[in-house]
């Protein structure tokens, strides 16, 4: 195939996990083309705002970071470890907390703003000499045969490379054009998203009741205001409730979410602007189109009542980069079919499995039956008195679903 320029892959999509594979696969020494339909953008670091949009990053998706050399990028105040998880049933008394303690470590994770995530994927990305970057951009169409794909984008590049990955989002543009199928549904929920200020401390722990109308999840966030703490709420609602609650007033909406919440952390002082967005699953039927992959939210998407939605796209990542890294190392064609069915081998299955346990829990806590509700609070609180049962829910909090992690997840790179 001529072309004007030759990759390992071209990378559609300069999101958080766009980024990130473009890092991870440079970093084991892929020649890679980053394309982004956007501008790069640099936060205005004012350390009393926050961005609604955050993300609940475990101890996997830190690691991945790390190695990577964002995590260090990242400001210190807007990394807010968490300790502690605390869920509750909002129909009834049933409980369950987490401790790092619980799994010998001193944190479960830290709650970040995606814009920080991003611009300091960014900064690796841009500072990397095996990334060429094509901003403003988008992929047009392409052709490939047993050799390699060739694409073309909308301002006239042409490239060439040996593998095409879709990571732009569950609306991602080379996944509905290429021959890769989807399952679809609709939770017919709707997420509000927001910061709010309150006079009680959040002791840094994570936390979510389970309402009638859906989950309701506060987050920590690191605030320096005196006599004021900062949380960053998710409230998957009901599509009809979700409604209600966006046409009211400030006044209105605080006092309906301290109810809610139970004013667990006191009286609410401030609300920064509410943004909603509709919530839908999506499964891919499969993650491979000859040479054309997709990862992240363009693969699969699922409810955020668990926060794993970018943890699961940050293991796509990490692990497609392993597979391309050992072909390159082995000689072989990064896009040979045997390559790629080992990254869908080890994601998809992970990934259908978690989005069935987040549909059953969705499904469990949907319902106000008496019987039903009495049973799961019933064993909510005996969940939480067995130590040993709850380690393993633990340990997927923080990344470990009990499958070996790919290479820059783990704790040490000594042999990477």
């Amino acid at each position: 195939m001529n072309s004007d320029k030759h990759f390992d892959l071209i990378i559609s999509g300069g999101g958080m996990v766009g980024l990130a594979l473009a890092a991870a696969s440079a970093r084991f020494g892929l020649h890679c083309a980053l394309i982004e339909k956007g501008t790069i953008t640099i936060n205005d670091d004012q350390p009393d705002q926050f961005s609604p949009r955050v993300s609940a990053l475990n101890l996997a998706s830190e690691r991945l970071l790390t190695h990577l050399g964002a995590w260090q990028r990242i400001p210190e105040h807007r990394k807010t470890p968490y300790f502690d998880m605390n869920v509750w049933d909002g129909l009834g008394s049933g409980q369950i907390n987490f401790n790092a303690h619980d799994v010998q470590t001193d944190h479960l994770g830290h709650i970040v703003e995606n814009s920080y995530i991003t611009e300091a994927l960014w900064q690796t990305v841009l500072d990397h000499p095996e990334i060429e970057v094509f901003t403003g951009d988008s992929v047009c169409q392409w052709q490939q045969n047993e050799t390699g794909i060739r694409v073309e984008t909308e301002q006239g590049h042409h490239l060439s490379a040996s593998l095409l990955t879709g990571c732009e989002g569950k609306h991602s543009p080379v996944r509905q054009k290429s021959k890769i199928e989807q399952w679809q549904w609709a939770y017919e929920h709707t997420a509000i998203v927001t910061t709010v200020f309150h006079d009680k401390p959040n002791a840094h722990v994570a936390s979510q009741v389970f309402l009638e109308s859906g989950p309701l999840a506060f987050l920590p966030l690191t605030h320096t205001k005196p006599g004021q703490y900062a949380s960053s709420i998710v409230w998957s609602a009901k599509t009809e409730r979700a409604e209600q609650l966006l046409h009211l007033d400030d006044a209105g909406f605080i006092a309906q979410l301290e109810h809610a919440f139970e004013a667990r952390y006191g009286k609410i002082l401030a609300i920064d602007p509410r943004f909603s967005f509709p919530l839908t699953a999506t499964q891919s039927k499969t993650y491979i189109d000859g040479r054309v992959v997709v990862l992240g939210d363009a693969a699969h998407t699922i409810h955020p009542l668990a926060g794993l939605g970018v943890n699961l796209g940050f293991l796509d990542a990490a692990a497609l980069a392993d597979v391309l890294s050992q072909a390159k190392n082995g000689q072989q064609d990064c896009a040979h079919r045997f390559v790629l069915r080992r990254y869908q081998r080890q994601r998809q299955t992970h990934n259908l499995a978690v989005a069935a346990l987040m549909e059953a829990l969705k499904r469990l806590f949907d319902t106000q039956a008496a019987l039903p509700v009495v049973a799961r609070n019933l064993g909510l609180s005996l969940l939480n008195r067995q130590a040993l049962l709850k380690r393993p829910l633990v340990l997927g909090a923080l990344g470990d679903f009990g499958t070996p992690l790919p290479s820059l997840c783990q704790p040490d790179l000594e042999n990477n």
